[in-house]
């Protein structure tokens, strides 16, 4: 690159494109739906103040208040309206944003390095091996793959970006482009709170300037910009503020299950220790990334007892070492010391070491701290290239970076096979973990989707060997029964669920059904009359209700759940037609005839709703409206032999044997089996004159007294 005067920066450019262009292919995976499809304000433009006064978690209309994220739910929302809601559009962006990632972290290398190089004077400018290398093992670094494979992974991306552009304006001695800097880091992801620490880091460690290009005190001791740190300080605490107000906390109050993460569950000291024990896999990740998951929950890193775990204790020795290495590097050598504060600080607000997150563990919370290490390789690099006494062994070093870069980057194109659907990712997760419960549901859930109930079963049942108690899975498990018509398996596992959350109203609904469906009527109404007491707004739980009621014969009690469930959502067809079932059963013919008419005409094209109407009519003594009913029916569905046969007898009724018999033959060729034409309608039909096999009555002899042919 020397020789041909090219930048620098475009091979590490050129490798992370290289790396991540893999990521371009999938849809969107996992937390993705959740976020961005199923994101009301990512899906609907023009909804900025809802944006800014809501949490993260935002599904429809319902929000999880623990997380604060404007800026990268704008982002997903300008995205949505620039490239259009498919997912090659947002993994677009995210790969370009990693690109600018890769160059920030180039820059910030060479101006927190000091220049100086095996052909240059001494303090002068020498070729930039070490912010090279820094860019190079970042951009092809394995451990990005997770924060590239799911979209979602952007709040990492904007948050990295932001705090390295503010170190790299800073540096630059733009103090005010900055500080604007600081609040869209805190506003795409909560670490973003490093970003001000990480200013005064590299205030106080960056090399000593040349012909003033910074202040100097006297002595040529650095003069630190204790202004500038104070307004950042400032503009940190006042979006920390404006998270809680918009949260109702600053660290707001949300249930992390078991699951996700046992450390919220364990007593101090154990929490610790496990905490300890998920650092020493963290940095075992970054240093060796050969064994890579999405998901690291409960059990695939067991309860730390003591700090005599081996693995706590690998952790406790991470931490002391980065300690005992940046003291030591603080006057030697500044430039490893910010390394070592570029991976610490970002790390440590989802650490668990001092409050609990809502995950144990996740290779996305090393995508800033990463650079910190490899800014810490590239700097030993460098040194050995700056003290290589020949071109022989500087080539030998370059050529090690280039092996490293090229092992990671192999790496990174193989893990990112896995990456393909919410299937390939899971799978891997749990072909590396297999006790890991949230991995296995979350395939389990997968195939479901995949149409494989079977492989569903398995997952969900390992799920539950692990940890009996993870009502998730067994509420899924019955969903699976349920499809099958297992009805009382699926009770019994809704029941199951039941016992660890007794007050999921979704969970009472479900259960309530599956009762009714399994034949237990009375089971079902009393699960059904807690879920509505528990929430009066839930329409399904009216509606199973009214149909369990229904089947006890109790059509008032049927009536009223009905009717609740239309008013709170008026209008549905469906609301409709469950009424009229139960004005028919009460025995009010006109007034389910009307029903009836209300859930046809919201349906105007569903045949089983105007068959019903027709049945309605017939009942209520309009034979001439249910006759048309009938035909609109059959208009509708032609081959259906119910509605035909319907209007058959209707029409033979009336005298209208024409039309009756062309309507019961062909109800009869359209059921071949004799399901529907049963023997009443096939005596009917042999009744009828001109049909083949009926008997022509002979005229009967005139009545005493009556002439022939007198009414």
């Amino acid at each position: 690159m020397r020789r041909r005067r090219l930048p620098p920066l475009l091979l590490p450019i050129g490798v992370a494109f290289a790396c991540a262009l893999p990521s371009l292919g999938p849809g969107f995976i996992h937390d993705d739906h959740r976020i961005i499809e199923q994101n009301q304000l990512v899906q609907e433009a023009g909804r900025l103040p809802e944006i800014l006064a809501r949490g993260y978690w935002t599904v429809d209309e319902r929000q999880v208040p623990n997380l604060y994220r404007p800026v990268t739910i704008l982002s997903f929302a300008l995205n949505r309206r620039v490239t259009g809601e498919g997912a090659f559009g947002f993994r677009l962006v995210d790969l370009l944003l990693h690109l600018l990632v890769v160059g920030l972290v180039y820059g910030v290398a060479r101006r927190m390095i000091p220049e100086a190089g095996p052909r240059g004077a001494a303090g002068g400018p020498g070729p930039p091996a070490a912010p090279v290398a820094a860019a190079l093992l970042f951009a092809a670094h394995p451990v990005h793959t997770e924060a590239l494979g799911l979209v979602v992974g952007r709040s990492e991306i904007l948050m990295a970006l932001f705090t390295l552009l503010a170190l790299r304006l800073f540096l630059d001695g733009k103090r005010a482009a900055a500080l604007l800097m600081l609040p869209c880091a805190l506003f795409s992801k909560e670490s973003g709170i490093a970003a001000p620490l990480l200013l005064l880091a590299a205030d106080r460690l960056r090399p000593t300037p040349h012909a003033g290009t910074a202040p100097v005190a006297a002595g040529g001791r650095r003069r630190v910009a204790w202004g500038f740190h104070g307004a950042a300080c400032g503009i940190a605490i006042a979006c920390v503020a404006i998270r809680a107000v918009v949260l109702g906390g600053v660290l707001p109050s949300s249930f992390t299950h078991f699951v996700d993460n046992p450390i919220a569950h364990q007593p101090w000291p154990r929490s610790l220790f496990t905490a300890l024990a998920a650092l020493a896999r963290y940095a075992a990740l970054l240093v060796w990334p050969s064994r890579l998951s999405i998901d690291y929950s409960f059990a695939s890193i067991p309860e730390a007892a003591s700090i005599l775990d081996p693995r706590a204790l690998a952790g406790a020795l991470v931490a002391a070492g980065v300690a005992y290495a940046l003291a030591r590097s603080w006057r030697r050598s500044p430039a490893v010391a910010f390394a070592l504060l570029l991976f610490a600080l970002p790390l440590l607000p989802v650490a668990n070491l001092f409050f609990p997150i809502g995950t144990i563990l996740a290779e996305r919370l090393l995508y800033l701290p990463s650079a910190g290490v490899c800014l810490l390789a590239g700097i030993g690099f460098g040194r050995l290239e700056e003290r290589a006494a020949t071109p022989g062994r500087r080539r030998l070093i370059l050529a090690a970076v280039a092996v490293i870069t090229a092992v990671l980057a192999l790496r990174s194109a193989w893990r990112f096979r896995d990456w393909r659907d919410d299937r390939t990712i899971f799978a891997a997760a749990v072909s590396l973990f297999p006790d890991n419960v949230r991995a296995q549901f979350n395939y389990g859930a997968a195939s479901e989707r995949a149409r494989d109930d079977a492989g569903a079963e398995q997952a969900y049942r390992r799920a539950l060997a692990v940890w009996p108690r993870f009502s998730d899975a067994r509420y899924n498990l019955a969903g699976l029964y349920g499809r099958a018509g297992h009805w009382r398996e699926a009770a019994e596992e809704y029941r199951a669920a039941l016992t660890e959350q007794p007050g999921n109203v979704t969970y009472l609904v479900n259960a309530g059904h599956a009762a009714a469906q399994a034949g237990d009527p009375r089971a079902a109404i009393e699960l059904l009359e807690r879920a509505v007491d528990l929430d009066r707004s839930s329409g399904p739980g009216w509606t199973d209700l009214g149909a369990a009621r229904l089947q006890i014969g109790d059509a008032a009690g049927a009536l009223a759940a009905f009717r609740e469930a239309d008013r709170l959502a008026p209008g549905r067809p469906e609301a409709a037609a469950n009424i009229a079932l139960a004005l028919e059963a009460a025995g009010q013919a006109p007034e389910a005839a009307a029903a009836w008419r209300a859930a046809a005409d919201g349906k105007p094209g569903d045949p089983l709703l105007r068959y019903r109407l027709g049945r309605a009519l017939e009942s209520a003594g309009r034979p001439d409206e249910a006759i048309e009913a009938y035909r609109d029916s059959i208009r509708l569905a032609p081959d259906t032999p119910v509605p035909l046969k319907a209007l058959g007898l209707l029409l033979a009724s009336r005298g209208r044997n024409d039309e009756a018999r062309a309507a019961l033959e062909r109800a009869r060729r359209l059921d071949p089996s004799g399901r529907v034409m049963d023997d009443a309608a096939i005596r009917v039909l042999e009744r009828l004159p001109g049909s083949p096999g009926a008997r022509v009555p002979s005229p009967a002899p005139p009545a005493p007294g009556d002439a022939p042919g007198r009414n």
